[in-house]
């Protein structure tokens, strides 16, 4: 019989050991932010979306997705897929890395409902999405896609309601905004004062007074963070910004085109699936918050979209230097020639 050499026998398995490190190291989960909490089916729909690409490449993509802003602020979620220490984002874009970014927050593209909202935002033929495109090509971080978010609602703290919600007179009351001008713009318009603060700090603001009420707040929130704390809540609509998928560029590049292709069509097929919930589920939110005490003030088409329309006129001229005027009265074509979608 021969003998064995223990040395050689110790290098295989080192060898063996080094393999399959390597694997386990592959294998890793991807980190991916998400601003919604885990119950929210907006979650719900990116982790569906990430669960498909896991099976489609035999884990070979592996995301994990982190809700509820756990993986830092919304504003620095760019900054951290460039660097790599977040992979994936599905974020708010915001002027911090490129002005152009604040171009989702634009108020009053969308009037007449999520039908409307998808053909903007979602369809092949999306000025939006195209030029979302060629920003964070500019930013230097691979874009995916939109994914879709409810309307961003005024909500008042108790005791807070606007006398009048449509006009443009002075209201007395002072608004959290986010860090994005397009939303301070619209509160200012509408005769608010505002107040910018991180998200994280809204509800305890409004609780303590700091403020009277907050933008940027979907029904889903309202319901699931803020029921105990507001009283009444403006669906003015003026605000639907998709969140914004995005990769890591080197990350993205390691990727072959097929698995590029898997993950592409995973996020747009669960964006299209969430899409298709969106009028089902404001419909259940805004049953909850009703029964609950909370008042909702909503408008006949005919007044969103003549608010609306005020607002773009008011609003849209102003970043013609930004967005480029062209660009702007193309959306605005866009937008009246979509306005009956349902």
């Amino acid at each position: 019989m021969k003998k064995i050499n223990l040395l050689k026998v110790l290098a295989v398995f080192a060898l063996i050991g080094l393999f399959a490190s390597a694997g386990i190291a592959e294998a890793k989960a991807l980190k991916m932010y998400a601003p919604y909490v885990a119950e929210s089916y907006i979650t719900q729909g990116l982790v569906s979306a990430t669960d498909q690409i896991n099976k489609e490449t035999s884990g070979k993509i592996s995301i994990k997705v982190f809700p509820g802003g756990q993986l830092g602020s919304y504003e620095d979620v760019i900054q951290e897929v460039k660097q790599g220490t977040i992979e994936f984002g599905a974020t708010w874009p915001t002027k911090k890395y490129d002005p152009r970014l604040d171009l989702l927050n634009l108020p009053g593209y969308a009037p007449f409902g999520y039908g409307q909202y998808a053909q903007i935002c979602f369809s092949k033929d999306s000025i939006i999405a195209k030029e979302m495109d060629k920003i964070l090509t500019d930013v230097k971080v691979q874009s995916i896609g939109a994914w879709p978010e409810p309307y961003a609602c005024f909500v008042f703290a108790k005791g807070k309601r606007p006398a009048s919600f449509s006009s443009f007179e002075n209201k007395k009351l002072n608004l959290r905004v986010p860090g994005m001008p397009l939303y301070r713009d619209s509160a200012v318009t509408m005769g608010y004062q505002t107040l910018t603060m991180d998200l994280s700090e809204v509800w305890n603001a409004m609780q303590t007074g700091q403020v009277d009420g907050a933008t940027g707040q979907p029904l889903e929130s309202a319901w699931l963070i803020g029921k105990d704390i507001i009283k009444c809540i403006d669906y003015n609509r003026f605000h639907c910004p998709p969140t914004w998928i995005i990769c890591n560029q080197e990350l993205w590049n390691s990727f072959s085109p097929e698995e590029q292709k898997i993950v592409t069509n995973a996020f747009k097929t669960w964006a299209q699936k969430t899409l298709a919930l969106m009028d089902k589920k404001e419909a259940e939110y805004e049953k909850k918050l009703k029964d609950y005490g909370i008042e909702i003030n909503k408008y006949s088409d005919a007044d969103y979209a003549k608010l609306h329309a005020e607002l773009r006129k008011r609003i849209w001229p102003k970043y013609n230097n930004v967005f480029g005027k062209d660009f702007l009265e193309a959306l605005e074509k866009q937008v009246n020639a979509t306005k009956l979608a349902k």
